[in-house]
């Protein structure tokens, strides 16, 4: 497994292209919005640097801001695109450049499947810490140089309360980062198209999304409302129910949709997160065991 990991990890920063426009470019970004728009016009234009020493900024809110960013629809779910398209690339790229038969021959597929989906995550979750570090930081000298207030002070900050909303807001993301990469690493390997697993990983976030709406029209025509209950099931529902268990000390009904009354205990909804990442990895594992790389 190790040898694995090592050759991935060289494999996916040797895409260059792939790893530098659909995982540094949130980072990049970040520095670059940092540079351009807050820091430099305020160092040239006089009424933006008296605007810039008037705003109150919190570093505790930029350090969680690209990761709430990531979570939700519709915001979420296209700002994951690039990540969508990393893993879609790590593999329905070995397809589409017929390399599959060159690192199969001595390797057991189905660790293979994990160390390059190991691998991934692990790079695109440094890129996000990266992100999240540039944002604050870059807030934090923009303070320095216009002279404005950003705090709160170290002493001042409740950790008892801040440390349990950053991480479990992280932990949230990485599992909806999680489970979007194993749909796409399941549909790439299933379509051996980039192209197709990004756009229909996109198109299941959004049937799941939509499929609220829908138990709401079905439940209202059968007459029987808490069909509405069956979304219980969904990764997204199950992820927020985490995040306000941890957050809020109670479980999460979604905004108060009629209906929905089966709130399910943090303990449930994070066997039915585990068990959707599981189920998707082992199905990519069976698809690709089964899987005739030749053809």
């Amino acid at each position: 497994m190790r040898n694995a990991l090592s050759a991935e990890w060289r494999k996916l920063l040797g895409h260059t292209r792939a790893f530098s426009f659909l995982v540094l470019i949130f980072p990049v970004g970040a520095l670059i919005i940092t540079l351009m728009i807050d820091i430099l016009p305020g160092l040239l234009i006089p009424d933006l640097r008296e605007f810039n020493a008037a705003r109150t900024r919190t570093w505790t809110d930029d350090l969680l801001m690209v990761w709430t960013l990531l979570t939700g629809f519709p915001g979420g779910t296209f700002l994951q695109m690039p990540f969508i398209a990393f893993i879609a690339v790590a593999f329905a790229g070995e397809f589409q450049w017929g390399t599959w038969k060159n690192i199969l021959p001595g390797q057991s597929r189905t660790v293979l499947v994990l160390a390059k989906f190991i691998v991934s995550i692990t790079l695109i979750l440094l890129a996000l810490l990266a992100t999240s570090l540039i944002v604050a930081g870059g807030s934090w000298l923009s303070s320095i140089l216009f002279d404005s207030s950003y705090g709160p002070p170290v002493a001042e900050v409740d950790f008892a309360s801040y440390l349990p909303d950053y991480f479990s807001q992280i932990l949230v993301t990485f599992a909806s980062l999680t489970i979007s990469a194993a749909i796409a690493a399941l549909i790439a390997l299933y379509s051996r198209s980039v192209m197709a697993a990004v756009l229909l990983t996109v198109g299941v976030s959004i049937v799941e999304f939509a499929s609220i709406l829908l138990l709401l029209v079905v439940s209202g025509i059968l007459n029987r409302p808490n069909l509405v209950n069956v979304f219980v099931v969904t990764p997204s529902y199950n992820l927020e129910n985490i995040r306000s268990w941890i957050l809020d000390g109670v479980g999460s009904n979604v905004g108060g949709i009629p209906g929905l009354t089966a709130v399910q205990p943090l303990s449930t909804s994070i066997l039915i997160v585990t068990g959707w990442l599981v189920g998707l990895l082992l199905a990519t594992a069976v698809l690709f065991n089964r899987q005739d790389i030749n053809s």
